[in-house]
């Protein structure tokens, strides 16, 4: 089976916006705090991780660059909960995502976008889309907010079927 090559476009907020948020302060107007020494940047993002029970989890993920090519392997969703990543120390990664709302056996290559952050940028996927697990392009260290509590927040489907490759 020939590879199928998905390209990475460059992450905005325009065009993540049907998959969740930009986290990024650039281009945001701040509010003076702390005696008018620093800026505080607000509402970036939507924590829904309330259903059934859930709290907020926030955790650091050490995860390994991603070998090249980058191959899909698999795609998740979390259907209680949003989730969150930024990278601690500029680390850019790649986002493959394709919109909740579709059935496992809707998630054809063709249902799938690509994006490539510029290492100050972070994401919040909405509540059910389908993403892949996180494809650092740098490892480094993440900062992960996600829902805690009962219920299961995790629905896996296999994707290697597919011959997906990413070009960032």
């Amino acid at each position: 089976m020939k590879a199928i090559e998905l390209h990475a476009e460059p992450l905005t907020r325009e065009a993540f916006a049907p998959f969740g948020d930009v986290i990024d302060a650039r281009g945001v107007a701040g509010v003076a705090i702390n005696d008018g020494n620093a800026l505080r940047f607000d509402d970036f993002c939507s924590v829904d991780v309330a259903t059934g029970g859930g709290h907020p989890r926030l955790a650091i993920f050490q995860v390994e660059a991603a070998s090249s090519p980058l191959s899909l392997r698999l795609l998740e969703r979390h259907p209680l909960g949003t989730q969150a990543f930024v990278p601690l120390a500029g680390q850019r990664f790649v986002v493959v995502v394709a919109l909740p709302g579709l059935g496992p056996d809707e998630l054809v290559p063709a249902q799938l976008r690509a994006f490539v952050t510029d290492g100050r940028q972070g994401t919040n996927y909405r509540r059910g889309t389908w993403h892949h697990p996180l494809l650092a392009l740098d490892g480094g260290e993440f900062l992960v907010l996600d829902r805690g509590g009962p219920g299961v927040n995790g629905e896996v489907v296999p994707y290697e079927q597919h011959g997906v490759m990413v070009k960032p």
